[in-house]
């Protein structure tokens, strides 16, 4: 059974092991038998030992799944934008319809949630992270699932829909300035958390790892 000195102490799949086992990794060695991982089979295709995602790949997957984000919040947003863009292009503001601007809003961070959760929950992975050779397991090793998914995206989209769907402007603001900063928290804790959690793993108890 291969492991990483790095990889910091926990229960992980350990290669060669049946399916549906963890043992534990002391930091050094792998520690006593295999034992059944608790509420779940553990995917004997992913070790969380075989070595965590760098800094730098967890960020060029992000940057790639960004652009997908902006994609998708377009194809659903414009169209219930209406006059409101060429509100803005002729520069009449008054005539802006601020409700259909906040509905754009949160039907794409609804999307964005989905696709998340989707590629996390049934691929393991965002097309971002597909791109780099990623891959999102749970802390025990085993495959994530649609719930997975879901932890891992759902404090990003309450931040996001909480202002507009309560109509008020001043909160949107500040909850886009909690998230911006929140993602720079996340950036600093690839470099310093010894998992390389962000707060999205951290929330999701996941790692992520190369496949």
């Amino acid at each position: 059974m291969s492991s990483t000195p790095t990889q910091p102490p926990g229960w992980y799949y350990a290669q060669g092991d049946p399916p549906g086992t963890q043992r534990y990794w002391d930091g050094q060695a792998w520690q006593g038998g295999p034992q059944p991982v608790p509420g779940g089979a553990a995917d004997p295709g992913v070790n969380a030992a075989a070595g965590l995602a760098d800094a730098g790949a967890r960020v060029g997957a992000r940057v790639i799944d960004c652009v997908i984000w902006l994609i998708i919040q377009l194809v659903v947003g414009i169209p219930f934008l209406g006059g409101s863009i060429d509100a803005v292009v002729s520069g009449d503001t008054s005539s802006i319809s601020y409700a259909s601007v906040a509905l754009s809003g949160v039907l794409g961070a609804l999307a964005v949630g989905a696709y998340e959760a989707f590629m996390v929950g049934s691929r393991g992975a965002t097309f971002g992270k597909m791109a780099l050779n990623l891959r999102v397991v749970n802390e025990d090793g085993s495959a994530p699932t649609l719930a997975t998914g879901v932890r891992r995206i759902a404090l990003y989209v309450a931040l996001t829909i909480i202002g507009p769907l309560a109509g008020n402007d001043g909160l949107a603001q500040l909850l886009d300035i909690l998230v911006f900063l929140i993602a720079l928290a996340g950036l600093a804790m690839l470099f310093v958390d010894d998992k390389k959690q962000t707060p999205w793993d951290k929330i999701g108890k996941t790692l992520v790892v190369r496949d």
